[in-house]
């Protein structure tokens, strides 16, 4: 089954038709090219694929695109604003804290979410 959503991504308004069984996270890779959500576990255990849900820090990999319909979704891509970067972002690099990357996307919007 298809379905409409009308979803706010980075500041951005989209209306799509995506697969009522589709991740978030695969809509934010696959339908919005935005790479810098990534899939790990694909249970929710990770935080990889975290994002911000209107506000709140949430496992992309774990809601489906449908449920984002009519509300917000941070990415890693719309923490900088041009070229200047976040101040989470600048942190981590100030402090080394990348390590190898993968998840970093996924640290920076848990720790922009709001607590609890």
């Amino acid at each position: 089954m298809i379905q409409q959503i009308r979803v706010t991504v980075n500041g951005e308004s989209y209306e799509l038709e995506v697969p009522a069984h589709r991740t978030l996270l695969d809509f934010l890779r696959k339908d919005l090219e935005l790479m810098g959500t990534k899939s790990g576990c694909e249970t929710g255990d990770c935080g990889a694929c975290t994002v911000l849900l209107d506000g709140r820090p949430i496992n992309s990999c774990l809601v489906l695109a449908v449920e984002a319909d009519g509300k917000d979704v941070l990415t890693v891509e719309g923490l900088a604003h041009g070229l200047e970067l976040h101040p989470l972002q600048e942190a981590f690099i100030e402090h080394g804290a990348v390590q190898c990357g993968y998840c970093t996307p996924g640290m920076l919007l848990s720790a922009q979410g709001p607590a609890g």
